[in-house]
């Protein structure tokens, strides 16, 4: 599936995937004080990633950031990410969000 470079509502048709360790340090609470404090936590990730490939219509590969929560406390830290639109032979594309290598715990 080929992505309409003048439609960047095109975006918001591929399905998100977060490697594991973008998953664990943006949305993943241990114990959340309520549901839906995990869906908001991926909804910022995803609505962040779609913004920034509407800024950038072209692009198949971008560096972001978001601000989470620290699982402890009411802190926040600035987690940094790389997104790379991937459109693999004869399968959809889809949005492939992970830490970038510098954010990466050690």
């Amino acid at each position: 599936m080929s992505i309409p470079s003048a439609s960047t509502e095109a975006y918001l048709t591929l399905p998100v995937v977060l490697d594991n360790t973008a998953w664990m340090r943006t949305i993943y609470l241990e114990n959340p004080a309520r549901v839906a404090e995990m869906s908001q936590r991926l909804a910022t990730v995803v609505q962040t990633a779609w913004q920034e490939l509407k800024q950038q219509p072209l692009a198949t590969a971008l560096n972001f950031g978001v601000y989470t929560k620290q699982h402890t406390g009411s802190q926040r830290d600035w987690v940094e990410l790389a997104l790379r639109v991937v459109t693999p032979d004869n399968e959809p594309a889809y949005i492939h969000i992970k830490l970038q290598p510098a954010a990466a715990p050690a």
